[in-house]
């Protein structure tokens, strides 16, 4: 037991004199600042400035700062997701699926009295702010984006649309992307884990899964237009969590406290452009259901105007947007405190031109979370 206290303790050098956060350090040799743990970009060794409540304060060189992800991070506290003080189901399966993202680990300073301190510290690396004008992803960086795919004759797959893991058998995506099918072909597989879609050294560690049924949402109506845009996808076994394959929560508000957020997807990188084999990120603004409610006045897939449960989502200088093949992935924002764990605010449905001004209309995942609930926990 001493042999492997020894062994958590050397990794840390001496403690500072209760220096607390904001204040400046140095650590061997370099000046920094002091900040809680979760907060510096890990390295071999940390010099422990005091401790808070949650975690240690350690002195953090200025160029390891992890700062806040200027696109869609939530700072209200957790309880902002608790509605009249019942807890959903899928909050609760949302702090099941938080104990994946982090890691438990001892400090302490190497004083005569030490204080061996556990925290947990998240396991992946912050998503960064910066698909079309977005910038391409890591391995792993966004665990539960899903690709789904058609069969072709030739044996390999299409993959025509994204999707978003949510849980050991279900992925979250749009209705219009079984609705679509060509020919009466219906989507096979669901890929998982992956980075890039045909190569295999990029580093990711995919797996596929075959679909036992797509459940489109009862209200959607294809002659109606795209209202209630929203499917679920059951795999014919269950999904093996790693490092790489791991679900999202669902955002349970009715308002986005936030005004930014992720969208992640497979698609076309411009309108009638290339596809791309590659996860892209994008960062983009939520804007007021009004201005799209202008500007798609005319449109046939939503004459009867937008709806609560659709979001007005883009970027209104233009360039920053998703496309052809990013139909059904994730809109998604991070908390500042586990920028691992991601919860889905929206679901991509349909847009004008890839990369204009006009916004693109997505699915509000908050509006149909009883549907959901009901489905995959059952």
């Amino acid at each position: 037991m001493m042999w492997a206290v020894f062994l958590v303790l050397c990794c840390f050098t001496h403690s500072l004199l209760a220096l607390q956060d904001g204040e400046s350090c140095n650590h061997q040799g370099e000046p920094g600042v002091c900040r809680p743990y979760s907060k510096c970009k890990r390295g071999t060794r940390i010099t422990v400035c005091s401790y808070s409540p949650t975690e240690a304060i350690v002195c953090c060189p200025q160029s390891q700062i992890l700062e806040p992800a200027g696109g869609g991070t939530i700072t209200a506290p957790l309880s902002s997701f608790i509605r009249g003080g019942r807890e959903r189901i899928s909050e609760k399966k949302c702090k099941e699926y938080k104990d994946l993202t982090t890691e438990s680990v001892a400090i302490s300073a190497l004083t005569l009295n030490p204080t061996l301190v556990k925290i947990d510290v998240p396991k992946c690396d912050m998503v960064v702010k910066l698909i079309v004008g977005g910038n391409v992803t890591k391995p792993g960086e966004f665990p539960h984006m899903a690709a789904i795919g058609w069969r072709r004759s030739t044996g390999d797959y299409a993959f025509e649309c994204g999707g978003s893991l949510i849980s050991e058998y279900y992925v979250l995506t749009a209705a219009h992307c079984y609705a679509e099918s060509d020919d009466g072909v219906k989507p096979s597989i669901v890929r998982l884990g992956d980075q890039n879609l045909v190569r295999e050294d990029d580093g990711a560690e995919p797996d596929d899964y075959d679909i036992r049924r797509f459940i489109v949402h009862p209200d959607f109506k294809w002659s109606v237009g795209r209202y209630n845009d929203l499917a679920l996808i059951e795999t014919t076994e269950r999904v093996v969590f790693t490092n790489f394959i791991r679900p999202a929560c669902l955002y349970t508000a009715d308002r986005v406290s936030v005004p930014t957020a992720i969208a992640t997807g497979f698609g076309l990188t411009e309108d009638f452009g290339e596809k791309s084999n590659e996860l892209r990120k994008v960062a983009l603004n939520i804007y007021d259901n009004n201005l799209c409610a202008e500007r798609y006045r005319l449109n046939r897939h939503i004459r009867q105007g937008i709806h609560s449960t659709q979001m007005c989502v883009g970027d209104l200088a233009g360039g920053k947007d998703t496309c052809q093949g990013d139909s059904g992935g994730p809109l998604q924002v991070t908390r500042e405190e586990n920028h691992c764990m991601f919860y889905i605010v929206g679901v991509t449905s349909f847009g004008q031109v890839c990369g204009s001004s006009t916004p693109a209309i997505y699915t509000k995942v908050s509006g149909y979370l009883d549907w959901i609930e009901s489905i995959v926990w059952e």
